[in-house]
């Protein structure tokens, strides 16, 4: 997922922080590991050139900040790193492979290596936010340790969910709300609370704004079912292929005429999904109106996301950039 156009000011910022944390790191391989995934170095062990890559949870983190504070682009780095950390395991977990010019680190060093790589990202996340106490009071911190914790752990809790639906065809979408909303929707509330929590917001504002981030989250995820299915450019490894169910094919099996959902089940029941049998699976998926579901879906929860911060007292400015924010990552925009 791309981040918006508006969080692209927030970029620099989270890649000085990233960076920094980083600096007084050893030369041991495990390090050129965590770099090569943040996408500094190439496989070859050298520097990248080119765009700075996307840092969308941590520039999530500094907009919820509303300013470029030394302790608002710690915890942004933060967000950024529990993001990787989860990725790291997510990738070797589906097997996804080669992709372009940046294979996933298990493809390269091997599982027990991914794990190691992603569990120190994760321990990186903690104590840089450990290291900002003379940024932010020790309650702060504490808070900010913690929250960062439970997100992770309903992240894996969310992740479980969806591997074990991969072989299921009775998954409600009140099941894959939920799975969903702990995948991304943990993540996005982690960096918008976490964001809030450096800039000593309020408690009231803090919890508004994870609430509204994990529901933007949801619709985000929402959105990027659709994109996985009816992909702009072809993709390497569209997550439909491993049987995820995406919420238009949930949407399918759950409420499609007694025929389309055989004719469904029919390419599910396979051992292995191949990209013809994507092909049927499109068809039936636009015949029963789940493409155009899942997409209106995605932009009614990005506006139930948007309700979480009536109340709170964020200046409208702000609140319109969420509203771009959420336009951008559900298709509106």
């Amino acid at each position: 997922m791309r981040a918006p156009p508006l969080l692209f000011d927030h970029q620099g910022a989270v890649e000085a922080a990233l960076a920094g944390l980083f600096d007084a790191r050893s030369d041991l391989p495990l390090y050129r590991m965590m770099r090569y995934q943040l996408g500094w170095l190439g496989q070859d062990g050298a520097p990248k050139t080119g765009p700075v890559p996307d840092r969308l949870y941590g520039a999530v983190c500094m907009e919820a900040a509303g300013r470029d504070a030394p302790h608002a682009r710690i915890a942004a780095a933060a967000a950024e790193l529990l993001y990787q950390s989860a990725l790291v395991h997510e990738e070797m977990q589906t097997a996804d492979g080669p992709s372009g010019e940046h294979p996933a680190v298990w493809w390269l060093w091997g599982p027990a290596q991914a794990i190691n790589v992603g569990d120190g990202l994760h321990a990186l996340a903690r104590l840089a936010l450990l290291d900002a106490e003379q940024e932010m009071s020790a309650t702060q911190t504490l808070q900010a340790v913690s929250l960062l914790d439970a997100s992770a752990l309903r992240y894996y809790e969310g992740h479980y969910l969806d591997l074990t639906y991969q072989e299921r065809l009775d998954v409600t979408e009140a099941q894959y709300v939920a799975m969903a909303s702990a995948k991304r929707g943990a993540l996005f509330g982690a960096a918008a609370a976490l964001g809030a929590l450096a800039a000593g917001y309020p408690s009231e504002t803090v919890q508004a704004l994870q609430a509204f981030g994990e529901a933007l989250g949801l619709a985000a995820q929402m959105r990027d079912d659709v994109n996985d299915l009816w992909p702009s450019t072809p993709a390497a490894h569209p997550r439909a292929l491993n049987k995820s169910k995406l919420l238009p094919i949930v949407h399918a099996f759950e409420r499609a005429p007694l025929p389309q959902k055989r004719a469904l089940g029919e390419a599910y029941f396979k051992r292995v999904l191949t990209p013809a049998d994507l092909d049927a699976v499109r068809a039936i998926l636009e015949e029963t109106g789940s493409r155009a579901y899942a997409e209106e879906k995605a932009q009614r929860t990005a506006q139930e996301a948007l309700a979480a911060l009536d109340g709170v007292g964020l200046p409208p400015k702000r609140v319109k950039r969420w509203q771009e924010v959420a336009a951008a990552l559900t298709g509106e925009g």
